[in-house]
């Protein structure tokens, strides 16, 4: 276990005022990784990790604002470096600098920060939930299960490749309780001798940390799987770094975290992912978004004609009744929900079957739900965000069943999760 020793965050502010280019941060983030490197090989932290949060704008419909702008509005100032990089300085209290943000196309940007994982967390976690035209990028089980294979293949089979399987059936009880991400990163957790705390869990919880050569996962990985259902339910993927030790974890919420000492490499691998699923999301919208168009008929009353495919989402356990009523209040009857961010009255169609004509609170444009206890059918007009898709598979599968499966019309999601990726060339030091 490494420890860290936390340093006062007004350093970093210092530091960071005294960048004013894009080449000055690289050289600097560069030096601070391999600071951090070597103290890692010491499993002794002095100072936090960089990380990255991977964001997704509106999304490219014509009308939207520059992100810039956007966080003004929230009291946040950035300060341009170049075209596409900014300094991030937070207004509101102590009036300070965040981390850097990159705009890498009108739909994505990434925010790097040097300040310690609970703190980036809850930050980044309150911009999303403050503004509508925000949100993570979500890997779902069924994506990391694509990008691992990508992992075995830009990488040599000797290396040592870390995967976190996270899945917590929250709704086989009534809560409220809506925990902030554990601070993984800096490898702070405490021994599984816990005195006189005791904790009962009565559902399902599942967290298990592998780590092993790439050629030894490969050959056990779909079997381990096809055994224990929540093994599916992957929630951190590190990348081996192709340049030195280490490597870079992805997380399920667009979370990166940099445990290599070279920062060109930490941002190649987050510009790959974010090609794929750039492609992976216009594919997605392309097939979902339905329309209806007007045609000139000669016969009344056939005169409109809707296109579209629906998302199903196949759960490989039917739920129970009690599961299934948890889960419909949590999304539905709770204001602040953070996980579906869905909005709607159900219409109750049977004991386990409901309707909902709601909204995604990500833009807020229409969806139409169909959910049983075997399933989920969505609806996507077009103009709402495929991110939406993105994120329901992502939290189906760590929050209510691993094994789900999910279906853009009949094209299995996770074959667009591959396909999306077979075009896409990992760029060292790009």
């Amino acid at each position: 276990m490494s420890m860290e020793v936390k340093m006062p965050d007004i350093d970093i502010s210092k530091e960071m005022k005294s960048i004013s280019s894009r080449e000055k941060m690289i050289r600097y983030l560069d030096g601070y990784s391999a600071e951090r490197m070597e103290e890692l090989d010491e499993r002794k932290t002095k100072r936090p990790l960089v990380k990255s949060y991977m964001l997704e704008h509106i999304g490219e419909t014509g009308k939207q604002r520059e992100v810039t702008e956007l966080l003004s509005d929230m009291r946040i100032e950035t300060q341009k470096i170049d075209e596409k990089l900014y300094r991030v300085l937070d207004m509101k209290e102590n009036k300070e600098y965040m981390g850097f943000l990159e705009v890498l196309t009108p739909r994505y940007f990434v925010f790097y920060t040097l300040h310690h994982s609970g703190k980036a967390n809850r930050w980044v976690k309150n911009l999303v939930l403050n503004s509508s035209e925000l949100d993570h990028v979500w890997l779902s089980g069924l994506t990391f299960n694509v990008l691992w294979q990508r992992v075995a293949q830009i990488s040599k089979p000797h290396r040592y490749v870390s995967i976190l399987f996270v899945h917590d059936s929250i709704y086989q009880i009534d809560s409220e309780i809506y925990e902030d991400e554990n601070d993984e990163d800096e490898e702070i957790s405490s021994s599984f001798d816990e005195g006189d705390v005791v904790e009962v869990i009565e559902r399902r919880a599942s967290k298990f940390k592998l780590v092993d050569k790439i050629s030894i996962v490969q050959e056990k990985l779909s079997k381990l799987q096809d055994l224990y259902s929540p093994l599916y339910a992957i929630s951190r993927l590190r990348f081996p770094s192709p340049v030195g030790k280490g490597g870079h974890d992805f997380y399920d919420n667009g979370k990166v975290t940099n445990r290599s000492g070279n920062f060109r490499d930490h941002r190649s691998h987050i510009l790959y992912v974010q090609r794929i699923y750039d492609q992976l999301t216009k594919m997605t919208e392309e097939k979902v978004w339905y329309s209806i168009y007007k045609e000139t008929v000669t016969i009344p009353g056939q005169f409109q004609k809707l296109i579209g495919s629906p998302v199903t989402i196949k759960f490989g356990e039917t739920l129970t009744k009690e599961t299934f009523d948890h889960w419909i209040n949590s999304i539905f009857g709770r204001i602040n929900e953070p996980r579906f961010k869905l909005w709607g009255n159900p219409i109750i169609l049977g004991p386990k079957k409901v309707h909902v004509y709601g909204v995604d609170k990500h833009l807020w444009k229409p969806i139409f739900l169909e959910l049983t206890d075997k399933h989920l059918i969505a609806i996507v007009p077009k103009g709402t965000c495929g991110n939406t898709i993105h994120r329901l598979i992502c939290n189906i599968q760590r929050y209510v069943d691993p094994a789900a499966k999910a279906y853009i019309g009949e094209t299995e999601y996770k074959a667009m999760v591959d396909e999306s990726s077979k075009g896409v060339k990992y760029e060292p030091g790009y």
